[in-house]
C-alpha cells in the first residue's frame, strides 16, 4: 500500500512539474539537471522516484534505513538556517555581519517589482496590473529565476 501511495505521490509531483512549466523561465536547464538523469530532456516518474530515494538516503544520517524525527528535524533546522542566513544577507548591505537601522529600514522588498514604471511610487493601476498578472499566472520572471511548483529561486540577489 505504501509503495502504491508513493507512486501516486510521485506521479502527482511529476505532473505538477509539467503543469507548472509556464511559471519557469525559458531556460529550464536547472530543473532538468536536477531530475533528468538520463539526459532525454524529459522528467519521468522513475527519475522523480530516484531523486526522492537519494533525498531519503541523505536524511538518514545514521544509515539505519529509517529517518527518525531527530534526523528529520536536524535537516529542517539546517534548511531554516540557510533561509534565515539568506534573508539576513539580503538586508546586510555592507556585509559586515550586523544590521544597522539604516540597512533594515532601507529594504523595500517587492517595491521595485510593483513599481512598474520606475517612478518611485506605486499606483493603484500598478497594483492592479501586478495582481492581474499573478491571477493569470502570467508573472514575468527574470532569466536568472528558476521555479519548481510554487517555489522560485533567483540566482542573483541585489
Amino acid at each position: 500500500m505504501k509503495s502504491r501511495a508513493h507512486r501516486i505521490c510521485s506521479l502527482c509531483l511529476a505532473l505538477s512539474v509539467g503543469a507548472s512549466a509556464h511559471y519557469a523561465s525559458a531556460d529550464d536547464s536547472a530543473l532538468l539537471a536536477k531530475y533528468d538523469v538520463n539526459g532525454d530532456r524529459v522528467i519521468s516518474v522513475n527519475e522523480i522516484e530516484d531523486q526522492r530515494k537519494r533525498l531519503f538516503a541523505s536524511m538518514d544520517a545514521d544509515a539505519d534505513g529509517g529517518v527518525s524525527f531527530a534526523e528529520y528535524e536536524a535537516l529542517d533546522q539546517q534548511r531554516r538556517q540557510l533561509i534565515l542566513q539568506a534573508r539576513f544577507d539580503k538586508l546586510d548591505l555592507d556585509r559586515d555581519g550586523v544590521l544597522s537601522a539604516a540597512e533594515y529600514s532601507s529594504y523595500l522588498g517587492s517595491f521595485d517589482r510593483m513599481d512598474l514604471n520606475g517612478d518611485g511610487r506605486i499606483s493603484q493601476r500598478e497594483i492592479s496590473t501586478v495582481q492581474e498578472q499573478s491571477q493569470n499566472n502570467n508573472v514575468k520572471l527574470s532569466s536568472d529565476t528558476r521555479c519548481l511548483l510554487w517555489f522560485c529561486i533567483r540566482k542573483n540577489i541585489n
